[in-house]
């Protein structure tokens, strides 16, 4: 009876365990089913490799965040072919309704849309636009986050300067460049008006042909050879570049090279293509496509050109010199720096660089992939240090881009509002980390996300900026890495250049409280070495010029000047002062040496940021920044700058002896 019974309850209990299975998976079938399918309709204006190369970066990227194409995701795709009357006629198609989202590539298909979708019926997201801010749309460029509430985007505006500056390097004696264009493409005279700044700055004669559609290319193109171009550059221009193969084909046949900021084929026959990586550029439209689809508000992201995240592209074919009517040559370090070389061994690829050993532990992936926002107030020569040993330090430290963290970097561009408002971006965007440059940026931060981790560097004093009472008792969801200034080393250099020296000179800005505390530093170690420290406040651009002025006009024998963000932003307005009186400048920042300082003692940023990263490594494996005690960082380097030191009439060959870096040996 007993084994019957146990037999009976077995049965039973397979019976129901079957049971709950089956109930479990169909509900999970229902849950799948009633999960709604986004519809997302991609507009592009034509083929060409720059836009396939962007549309492709763009659907990688929302694929990367759980948006496959057939599963939350239905991708419909139109292409205008470089017709502007098709593409104003897709884009009336597409703002009727019944997407979730539209997502245009190229200016002419942002227009397009933009134009139809006043009214707001469906969300616009743009990407490969060069610049927005010209495209007459309603956005302003003083305001990123001023934009029709239903639109946004990114802008990547390819460097037309650095493609000029490298066909000069390339042909010494280069004097005239051609270009054709279309002028009814905005994006089109936005880069030509660019062209002539810059041809206007080098010396250069730019000669201009209009096309106002493909056919009409050819004749432009031998129009500008006719004119005795030495070289056609293709810019931003839709309908030049759908006819590139023409230009190419005109310009061999006549032994005349062709450079592009927008790449493409490597083999196609240019002699150089330097832009941006268009995929990378496709990718970052793409993160914030993910965004707008899983509820960002898109009134608090901001518009902003993405090259600064995006990594630059160069590609060179050696075989296209043989057939040219003057001598160009390509450097070797321009070789040595090209993506993709094409000679007559063939298509040559830079391999990517080695990572740095880890452990075998710290290789793991991590439990979620964290999204992290780095914060600039300017873009200057120091933090592009700092920020290149924080992307280093984090794969030093074992961690994968794209597995375990994306990034993006915010620039406000010295302006302190837009330092807010990119904290309250990254906070709405839901970023899992913020990395600050400077103090303005960490005391942003600190008061508008008290609840994201926030890792600070390129700070001299995180008490004072209101991090916390002291290196181990702060905020606890803060922890970073800061540099005073080594004010005691700099006055014994000082001293090597002007035994002499008495009283020195600083300019500084009260607002920000980091100068406040290391004038009074600077001020305690002068008292120290018998010397005298006047300074003299700023709170603009245009005042630290003037400030600079009355600091020489009073007699100081040098400027000794403060690390800072607006004195560095300013720094060529000081170093003028000092070359018309011929006071020499000493400094902290390496981008004072190069902007006229005669010696610099900074702290090495690159170092200090792989250290920040690596607190950012920790906090991002479950570490709390409560328990992490601020980092002092006091490592230096020392830059010496001959040409500087020379004009002043003053060199010290000790400084020389033991320098790390020279400038104009």
């Amino acid at each position: 009876m007993l084994y019957a019974v146990k037999r009976l309850a077995l049965g039973i209990f397979l019976i129901v365990s079957a049971s709950a299975i089956l109930l479990l998976a169909d509900r999970g079938r229902a849950a799948t089913a009633g999960r709604k399918v986004v519809r997302v309709a991609i507009l592009q204006h034509a083929n060409t490799p720059v836009l396939d190369e962007g549309i492709r970066g763009l659907v990688d990227a929302l694929a990367a965040r759980g948006f496959h194409d057939g599963d939350r995701i239905a991708f419909e795709r139109f292409n205008a072919q470089g017709d502007m009357p098709t593409g104003i006629a897709i884009a009336r198609q597409v703002t009727a309704g019944g997407y979730d989202l539209v997502i245009t590539s190229s200016t002419p298909s942002m227009q397009a849309v933009a134009n139809n979708n006043r009214e707001g019926k469906v969300r616009h997201l743009f990407t490969l636009v060069a610049d927005p801010f010209a495209s007459g749309v309603g956005l302003d460029r003083t305001a990123p986050l001023k934009h029709p509430p239903h639109m946004v985007g990114q802008g990547s505006f390819p460097p037309v300067d650095k493609a000029f500056e490298l066909a000069r390097r390339m042909l010494p004696g280069l004097q005239r460049i051609g270009v054709a264009w279309n002028p009814a493409e905005t994006n089109s005279l936005v880069f030509v008006k660019k062209a002539r700044e810059v041809a206007a700055q080098m010396g250069l004669t730019l000669l201009e042909a209009n096309a106002d559609n493909t056919p009409a290319v050819t004749d432009a193109i031998n129009s500008l050879i006719g004119r005795d171009a030495q070289a056609l550059w293709v810019g931003g221009d839709n309908t030049v570049i759908a006819a590139i193969d023409s230009v190419i084909a005109i310009a061999r046949r006549l032994g005349i090279p062709v450079f592009t900021i927008l790449p493409g084929a490597p083999e196609r026959g240019t002699l150089f293509d330097a832009g941006p990586d268009f995929y990378e550029v496709g990718r970052q439209g793409g993160f914030v496509a993910a965004d707008v689809l899983e509820g960002a508000d898109m009134t608090k992201i901001p518009i902003r050109d993405v090259l600064d995240v995006v990594p630059p592209y160069l590609s060179v074919n050696t075989t296209v010199l043989k057939g040219l009517k003057e001598a160009w040559r390509v450097p070797d370090d321009v070789l040595k720096a090209a993506n993709i070389v094409v000679d007559d061994s063939g298509i040559r690829r830079k391999a990517a660089p080695a990572t740095a050993k880890t452990s075998a532990g710290s290789q793991r992936p991590l439990t979620k992939k964290w999204r992290v926002a780095m914060i600039e107030l300017n873009r200057i020569l120091d933090v592009e240090e700092a920020e290149s040993g924080v992307l280093d330090g984090l794969r030093e430290s074992g961690l994968v881009e794209g597995r375990d963290f994306d990034h993006t970097i915010k620039d406000a561009q010295g302006d302190m509002a837009t330092v807010s408002a990119l904290v309250d971006a990254a906070v709405a965007d839901r970023a899992d980390m913020l990395i600050t440059f400077s103090t303005p940026t960490l005391q942003a931060a600190l008061q508008r996300a008290k609840r994201v981790p926030i890792i600070f560097n390129y700070v001299s004093d995180p008490i004072a900026a209101g991090a916390g009472v002291s290196a181990s008792s702060h905020a606890p969801n803060v922890a970073g890495v800061y540099l005073m200034g080594a004010y005691d080393e700099m006055l014994t250099l000082l001293r090597t250049y002007l035994p002499r020296a008495h009283v020195l000179g600083t300019v500084y800005v009260p607002a920000e409280v980091n100068m406040v505390s290391q004038r009074e530093a600077m001020a305690s170690a002068a008292r120290s070495a018998g010397m005298e420290l006047r300074a003299i406040a700023a709170n603009s651009t245009s005042e630290v010029g003037e400030a600079a002025l009355a600091l020489v006009a009073s007699h100081v024998d040098a400027i000794c000047q403060l690390p800072g963000n607006l004195t560095a932003a300013a720094f060529a307005s000081i170093a003028q002062a000092s070359q018309r009186a011929r006071v020499p400048i000493f400094g902290f920042q390496t981008s004072a040496a190069r902007g006229g300082a005669v010696a610099v003692i900074a702290r090495d940023y690159y170092d200090s940021g792989r250290e920040a990263a690596r607190l950012a490594a920790r906090v991002m494996r479950g570490e709390s920044p409560a328990g992490m005690p601020f980092v002092g960082f006091a490592e230096t380097k020392l830059i010496v700058n001959l040409t500087a030191a020379r004009s002043m009439a003053i060199v010290s060959p000790a400084a020389v002896a033991r320098a790390d870096e020279v400038i104009g040996r």
